[in-house]
């Protein structure tokens, strides 16, 4: 497992081949602080490659108010902290499940996903009463919204995908598997190279990272499976 500060040197010695450091991620200078930028750039763009990378995948759940049908991300407790969530990027919108709380869990259904303006066009228009929720769409403000508005506590989970993690001290861990870490570094390598007009340090990093990435393209997506037949 590999920190901010252990990239940035690994980083240093595949760019320049000489010197030392560097000593801390902040109060850098000169060649030194881009090299230090790079690496939480080069983190950034990896996350945003694809929406659906699997470690950056969450479940979270919600207990609604009767009459509120919609629910921020800031409503929401991430499953795996326990702690309200903090960075959102999107809802999973074939993963919402609902459940009267006084039942209890066994009394679990699936939430049937409706596009925005057709849940607009039913929920938003005339009068409308509350009841169990059927159906689940997601506003513009991207909150999740159910419709009918429930008339009593439910229990709501699914899934979201975090927003990319940014790396800022010494000790942030990139929190993809470890294995993958040098991933980084070459990438940040090819920017080098791009800076410097070096292109044998982008050519090195290309061949250094074909392998890796396409283990994590197989480890860190979702499978493609065949549909089921539609007769």
């Amino acid at each position: 497992m590999s920190t901010y500060l252990q990239l940035a040197v690994l980083l240093r010695q595949k760019a320049l081949d000489s010197g030392t450091g560097p000593s801390g991620v902040t109060g850098q200078t000169g060649q030194l602080a881009r090299l230090v930028q790079w690496i939480p750039d080069a983190w950034e763009e990896m996350q945003k490659e694809h929406d659906d990378w699997l470690w950056m995948r969450r479940s979270f759940t919600v207990q609604t108010v009767a009459s509120d049908g919609e629910y921020a991300y800031t409503d929401c407790t991430d499953a795996t902290t326990s702690a309200v969530i903090a960075r959102f990027s999107h809802w999973y919108k074939d993963w919402f499940q609902c459940y009267l709380t006084s039942s209890g869990v066994g009394a679990e259904y699936r939430l049937k996903w409706v596009e925005w303006d057709a849940f607009k066009s039913r929920y938003h228009f005339g009068a409308q009463n509350d009841g169990p929720p059927e159906h689940v769409s997601v506003n513009p403000a991207r909150s999740f919204v159910l419709g009918p508005e429930p008339d009593a506590i439910y229990t709501v989970t699914g899934d979201f995908q975090l927003a990319p993690q940014v790396l800022a001290a010494n000790g942030d861990t990139p929190e993809f598997p470890s294995e993958f870490h040098r991933l980084i570094v070459y990438e940040a390598l090819m920017k080098y190279g791009l800076n410097s007009v070096a292109p044998e340090k982008i050519s090195s990093a290309q061949i250094e990272s074909r392998s890796l990435r396409s283990a994590l393209t197989r480890q860190q997506r979702p499978k493609i499976r065949l549909g089921c037949s539609l007769v």
